[in-house]
């Protein structure tokens, strides 16, 4: 599967708050969809941007963003979902080659990073940001050099929590890889330095954790302990929701490693 099962129609900026080069430009692409499916592929995106500017910290700093939207028509529809991870077993040509299953994991969606950026470097240099929504209905997406999402009916809190990722550098918050229910191993208690990404951490130091300015000097800390690391931790939440504080289960490890609020957007949709 390559470039040839499918075609680059064109360009169109979606919204335009002024010169590339002094707005945060992010660029659409998508894939799996046929040219008798172009005006589905439409009002997908757009319904990604009108959940994107009602978020923060979008809602703010909406005037600070272009989006443009790259349109492709692609030889099949959807993506492909293999058998070794449970899926349909479709393998559809696409312009992205659309997968699920990295990694073994059916959700897991991933896509050719390498012509999706020399696609946005031709049609948008100056791009901040490129997103890849896939046509399929079944629930996946992927964080990384380039960010990707399903149609699923989450697809738009799906982009926002891999924009998450790709944007900002930051880390998934939930606490296993495969999922707390799925009998995974390794993933009991985090060992390795403090990590990289900014809401992530293994220091519980009121006075050095990442995070500390936004923590009440009442709220605990940490705020909650798992008693048992072979599995996540049941608990609910023993403060408000909101607070800001040292939650233990992070980056795919039961313990050893905190996040900073209970829920958010890179734990939970």
């Amino acid at each position: 599967m390559t470039t040839s099962d499918g075609d680059v129609i064109g360009t169109t900026v979606v919204v335009n708050h002024g010169l590339p080069s002094q707005r945060w430009s992010f660029v659409v692409m998508g894939d799996g969809y046929r040219e008798n499916e172009l005006l589905k592929y439409y009002y997908d995106v757009q319904n990604f941007i009108d959940k994107l500017k009602d978020t923060g910290p979008f809602d703010e700093l909406w005037n600070a963003v272009n989006i443009y939207r790259i349109d492709i028509s692609s030889t099949d529809s959807g993506a492909a979902d293999p058998v070794g991870c449970g899926g349909t077993g479709a393998m559809p040509t696409t312009y992205f080659d659309a997968s699920f299953c990295d990694a073994g994991i059916q959700r897991a969606m991933i896509v050719n990073n390498l012509i999706a950026i020399q696609l946005a470097n031709d049609r948008v240099p100056e791009w901040d940001m490129i997103l890849v929504l896939v046509n399929s209905s079944i629930y996946g997406g992927r964080g990384g050099a380039v960010a990707v999402s399903s149609t699923h009916p989450s697809a738009s809190e799906i982009v926002i929590h891999e924009m998450g990722h790709t944007a900002f550098g930051l880390a998934d918050e939930y606490e296993s890889f495969a999922g707390c229910g799925s009998g995974e191993v390794g993933h009991d208690v985090y060992s390795g330095p403090e990590p990289v990404e900014p809401n992530v951490t293994i220091d519980t130091n009121r006075s050095t954790i990442k995070w500390g300015h936004l923590i009440d000097p009442s709220t605990p800390l940490p705020t909650t302990s798992n008693s048992d690391c072979t599995q996540c931790d049941p608990q609910p939440s023993p403060v408000p929701q909101g607070t800001v504080g040292a939650f233990e289960g992070a980056r795919y490890f039961h313990c050893g490693i905190y996040r900073p609020e209970f829920d958010c957007k890179m734990r939970a949709l």
